[in-house]
């Protein structure tokens, strides 16, 4: 199995395309996975596989490699990470919004009416490093704001509260609750639009009552969330597409 960053595995999808996949060794890995982030398609695997196990694994899933590539293009995600300075946008709280850069010694970001405005030092040799990182710790203090703002409110209908909070990218989850109370959400989150948020604290907080997804898990998730099929609809359907825009700007793959 290829042992570097630059070992490069070419694809055939269904429909006659050819993709390259980054292909590398995982020395946790303990199965073989798929993902898209900024870097594009990276197959990775644990340390000892071999190369015709990665080949198969690849055509097998193929079919999976090319919808969420065409998902991708159709909702003009790119594949590459920002380039400081560039045109770009960044969708914040469901809403698409230009980036408009700013030089300045000292990064921050803040939310204009009909705009992000990103201030650092755009001549920074590790000016995309800075970005990630501002980023990152921009989407963690709104998230925090708002789930801790929305946990105190739903508990009032839920009638229990998480013991504590915990935000990360997420790779299939959009959260997650422990066994002495503590919630899980994802980061990605934060770039979709509030009532999605909104369904998923529910959900994790309706397992503070019911662990499993039965019937009366789903009725209490009602009760507090009339709307919530619409919301989980939406995270279903364009939830990949806002989890690669997360690794985007954060430097982090997604499966």
């Amino acid at each position: 199995m290829p042992q570097s960053l630059s070992d490069i595995v070419e694809l055939e999808t269904p429909n006659g395309r050819t993709v390259r996949v980054r292909a590398v060794t995982h020395p946790r890995a303990r199965r073989l996975s798929l993902t898209i982030g900024a870097g594009g398609p990276r197959v990775s695997a644990p340390e000892g596989t071999h190369p015709a196990t990665v080949r198969a694994f690849l055509r097998e899933h193929a079919g999976w490699l090319q919808k969420k590539l065409r998902e991708l293009e159709l909702t003009g995600r790119k594949l590459a990470p920002p380039v400081p300075g560039r045109a770009e946008t960044f969708t914040f709280r469901g809403v698409q919004l230009p980036v408009i850069w700013q030089h300045d010694r000292f990064p921050r970001i803040a939310v204009a009416p009909g705009r992000l405005d990103f201030a650092l030092d755009l001549e920074h040799a590790e000016a995309l490093r800075i970005v990630q990182r501002t980023m990152r710790a921009f989407l963690l203090r709104e998230m925090r704001r708002e789930v801790a703002r929305l946990s105190a409110y739903f508990a009032l209908k839920v009638g229990k509260q998480p013991s504590a909070l915990r935000f990360q990218p997420m790779r299939t989850l959009w959260g997650s609750l422990s066994a002495d109370g503590r919630m899980n959400l994802d980061l990605a989150l934060m770039l979709a639009p509030p009532e999605a948020l909104e369904y998923v604290v529910v959900h994790e907080m309706s397992h503070l009552w019911v662990r499993n997804h039965g019937p009366r898990f789903w009725a209490r998730v009602a009760a507090v969330d009339p709307d919530f099929e619409t919301q989980r609809d939406w995270l279903n359907r364009y939830g990949h597409a806002v989890k690669h825009e997360l690794s985007r700007w954060i430097g982090e793959d997604i499966d």
